[in-house]
């Protein structure tokens, strides 16, 4: 290590210096003043005088009986001795303390093993831990932000020993969290074959390696008693994508084909593809459109563009614009948005966060020179901050491992959560033969692909409140309740996402269900169900209460408010005081349209006051105005058309 040995060595010449400026002052403060003239020649013995005294370890008189120059005369000279004794410290701890130290973790445990890159496993870190990196480079990157930790590569023939030398078995967390799937997957598994009780958390980004390997590791610890979590940073990265894309939230008048365009390049854009068409965003009405502009070519895995091209529960239309000319991702954006419905929205990915961005902001310009409503646009990117001039861009950033399995923790909970009302559900209405399918099982022993199914139960949750007008806040109680009316159109939309899911998974529709052939019958439009089917739909529905509890949060329904034709203060306080009026089991929404700057100016009033903002732009709205890109970066909803239908919606 060494950063460690240049600390070392710094400390030392840092003490010597000490040592030799104190016993020079000393010298200095115990003589007479020099002669005039002499300055130079006095200041050059003292100097000498300093050194001989503390090579020799030698001692002199203070002449002018300065106590504090007494002091130095006798300390300064024997700095050469405390250099000697921190030496000595620090070679003992390097030879036998750390030992020691490894050694009292081993007994007594409590301590964190975490195996990744210095800046992923940070916060994770305290400060009894030690650390794995899966190569050398990793290793150095962990040298250089903790000199004085315990480090070593991580050598799959002999991770075993390593994990025992750390004290893995009493840990209080191993984490297997480097970049590399394989071994994040060989630590998992060695830390599974020594009985302890520690919590295991396993960092898995590649889908086919999380599909294989999670479901085996979560049996293993469930058999052991052990907590173990799974995160996929990319992913969580996706689902906060999705949320940031205002998934019914925003709309555009006319209720157009649902079509969201996808931009860039990188493992981000699959898995926000992937995610996209799971979801079945729309897949309720029509088939939704997903348009995809490459901009590179490490993006997609062999096999993963032809099953969504061949996938009959989205249109997908793939174009190619290389990120290195501007012109010719103009033309592609144009083409896409002049001969198809507008986008609902745009989510850019790229290599690198700075490539994420540039195309980002291309976007943006695009669609302002074409004239275009400007929808959410989602930029995958490492650091949240205000980009563009419209407002509309939103920044996805990939959260931290610590967030992620708090993240992980809390989607598992609610996934269980539904899991727990289908099969109640399923025990009641199959009888004798309940059981018999492979969804039918507890959670514990549940395949990995049917708990990501109900993980994206969970993850649906938000865009199917805001189809009602509904959304989750913290809080206790009951919440308010769906309607009848309101169920039945949720049933619709969580239809099409079991729908959606299933079809990427290969299945496709047939007369009877054959899990070999992958053939099903419920593959088809929710209104050629039968009710049992449709049942098990609004079952899941009917999980939405429980998932926002687990969250500490309890259902409210919007209360949309017009707030039109202001003049004064006056006039602006009877819809404030209306908007104030809300009942606790709903959420207040002014809705208005953002036509001119004394419109924007109300709508940043009633933010300052914590009221949500539905915002109508025109069709084309004029984003110029003064503010509406900092009330657009934070309104609630938005709506592009007549504001005349918007209103007519509203309390």
């Amino acid at each position: 290590n060494a950063r460690r040995l240049a600390l070392y060595a710094g400390l030392l010449l840092l003490l010597a210096l000490l040592g030799f400026v104190l016993t020079w002052w000393s010298l200095v403060a115990c003589a007479p003043a020099p002669l005039p003239g002499d300055e130079l020649w006095t200041t050059r013995q003292t100097l000498g005088a300093a050194l001989d005294l503390m090579a020799r370890f030698g001692s002199t008189g203070c002449f002018t009986g300065n106590t504090a120059g007494e002091f130095g005369l006798w300390f300064g000279p024997r700095t050469l001795g405390v250099l000697l004794v921190v030496l000595a410290a620090i070679v003992l701890w390097e030879t036998i303390g750390r030992a020691l130290r490894l050694d009292w973790y081993r007994r007594r445990g409590g301590h964190a093993v975490l195996a990744g890159v210095a800046a992923d496993v940070a916060r994770l870190a305290t400060p009894r831990t030690v650390y794995l990196a899966s190569d050398r480079s990793a290793a150095t990157d962990l040298a250089r932000a903790h000199p004085f930790a315990e480090i070593a590569v991580a050598e799959p023939r002999v991770l075993p020993r390593q994990l025992a030398r750390f004290g893995a078995p009493r840990a209080a967390l191993v984490a297997a969290t480097t970049r590399n799937d394989l071994v994040n997957v060989a630590i998992a598994e060695a830390v599974l074959d020594t009985p302890a009780s520690g919590e295991l958390l396993l960092r898995l980004e590649q889908g086919s390696v999380r599909a294989l390997s999670s479901h085996r590791l979560r049996q293993r610890a469930d058999k052991l008693g052990r907590t173990l979590s799974v995160v996929s940073l990319t992913a969580l990265q996706t689902r906060r994508g999705m949320a940031t894309a205002m998934s019914g939230r925003y709309s555009v008048a006319g209720d157009p084909r649902p079509h969201t365009v996808l931009c860039g390049a990188g493992a981000t854009l699959q898995a926000a593809a992937l995610e996209i068409v799971r979801q079945g965003f729309g897949l309720d009405e029509s088939r939704p459109l997903i348009s995809i502009v490459r901009t590179g070519h490490a993006d997609f895995s062999a096999g993963v563009l032809e099953r969504l091209q061949s996938s009959e529960v989205a249109e997908i239309r793939v174009a190619t614009a290389l990120a290195a000319t501007s012109t010719g991702l103009d033309k592609v954006l144009a083409d896409i948005v002049l001969e198809a419905p507008p986008p609902l929205a745009v989510h850019c990915t790229g290599e690198t966060p700075e490539e994420a961005e540039a195309i980002v902001l291309r976007v943006e310009e695009v669609l302002l020179a074409l004239s275009q409503p400007v929808p959410p646009i989602v930029c995958y990117s490492s650091t949240d901050r205000a980009l563009g001039t419209t407002g509309m861009i939103r920044i996805a950033v990939a959260p931290d491992l610590a967030d992620a399995r708090d993240l992980a923790r809390l989607m598992d909970r609610r996934a269980e959560a539904v899991h727990g009302l289908f099969l109640a559900a399923q025990r009641a209405a199959r009888g004798d033969s309940f059981g018999t399918a492979p969804a039918e099982t507890d959670w514990s022993r549940l395949p990995e692909p049917f708990r990501d199914d109900n993980r994206n139960v969970a993850d649906q949750m938000d865009y199917k409140l805001a189809s009602a007008f509904m959304l989750s806040e913290a809080g206790q109680g009951e919440g308010a309740a769906l309607t009848p009316a309101q169920s039945e159109a949720l049933a619709r939309i969580a239809h099409a996402r079991w729908w959606a899911s299933k079809a990427l998974s290969g299945w496709r529709y047939g007369a009877t269900r054959d899990d070999r052939a992958q053939l099903h019958p419920d593959m088809q439009p929710y209104d050629r169900l039968t009710e049992p089917v449709k049942q098990k739909d609004r079952d899941e529905v009917a999980s939405l209460p429980q998932m926002a509890r687990l969250a500490g949060e309890v259902l409210k329904r919007e209360r949309r408010v017009a707030v039109l034709h202001l003049h004064d203060a006056a006039a602006f306080e009877a819809p404030e005081a209306n908007l104030r009026g809300t009942p606790k089991v709903a959420v207040p929404v002014a809705v208005l349209p953002l036509d001119n700057a004394e419109t924007v100016d109300i709508a940043a009033s009633l933010l300052a006051l914590g009221i949500r903002i539905e915002a109508v732009l025109g069709r084309p709205a004029d984003y110029a105005v003064p503010g509406l890109a900092d009330v657009l970066r934070r309104a609630w909803r938005i709506h592009v058309g007549d504001a005349d239908a918007a209103v007519a919606a509203t309390a």
